[in-house]
């Protein structure tokens, strides 16, 4: 499910297929969350983060990190950062696909 409000995110709801095996790699308990919103840098366009006359383009901004933003059934809500390109993150991004 592509989030509409969201540009560069991605919604995964607890109905969806992939939903249990990213809370096992997230170490959460898949039975308190609703859903999760990921950050997707595939369709981010770093440009909109340099200042043109001042920036060569090797300078450009990138993120470090991927947040996840946890939505749980009782209504909270909590953010986890993982490296971009670790372990985790790979392995994220393959559950997405």
């Amino acid at each position: 499910m592509e989030s509409s409000g969201r540009i560069g995110s991605r919604v995964v709801g607890n109905d969806e297929p992939m939903f249990e095996d990213i809370c096992e790699l997230l170490e959460l308990d898949p039975d308190t969350v609703e859903y999760l919103v990921i950050e997707d840098f595939e369709d981010v366009d770093y440009m909109m983060f340099e200042e043109f006359d001042d920036m060569e383009v090797e300078e450009a901004w990138k993120p470090e990190q991927r947040i996840i933003e946890i939505f749980f059934a009782d209504g909270t809500r909590d953010e986890i950062e993982i490296e971009l390109d670790s372990e985790t993150d790979e392995m994220l991004k393959r559950f997405l696909g």
